[in-house]
């Protein structure tokens, strides 16, 4: 009986980690984006004797969306901007794994994260000139992961 007991345990425990994991690194959201950011600094340059660099570490950064913003939208110099001319549509933040999520409407949006003296990242340009552009349709999940990579060297 207490082998049963304890197997009855275990596994309640196991369920109960892992719909605590999946709330730290999945999408509560029907649509919208979702993703990990990345804080990404040094020397990437691949190398023989270096082990591969990773792809960053998980980092806490708010991320604001605005309406879709071109090149003519922004002021500053790429990938570091400091005025974006556009409607802010939400904020949100990455938790301390990096993890984020956000419920948009369908549209195209761009995303840039908040950075040290109120600058905005994006490093990412479609060949129309939009900044960081993602398309939400209806019911779909777009998973975008953002590396903040402005202090490496490549």
């Amino acid at each position: 009986m207490t082998s049963i007991k304890n197997i009855v345990i275990l596994c309640l425990a196991l369920l109960f980690v892992n719909c605590t994991l999946q709330s730290k690194s999945k999408p509560a959201i029907a649509q919208g984006i979702y993703g990990h950011v990345y804080w990404v600094q040094g020397n990437m340059m691949p190398s023989p004797d270096e082990p591969r660099a990773s792809v960053g570490k998980p980092i806490e950064r708010q991320i604001n969306i605005y309406e879709v913003v071109a090149f003519k939208d922004v002021e500053g110099q790429a990938p570091l901007f400091s005025k974006i001319n556009a409607i802010l549509v939400k904020t949100v933040k990455s938790n301390s794994q990096g993890f984020y999520s956000c419920e948009l409407p369908p549209g195209k949006y761009s995303i840039f994260t908040v950075e040290e003296k109120s600058s905005y990242f994006a490093n990412s340009f479609n060949g129309e000139g939009e900044v960081n552009a993602v398309e939400i349709v209806a019911e779909k999940k777009v998973k975008l992961d953002i590396s903040i990579n402005y202090k490496a060297a490549y």
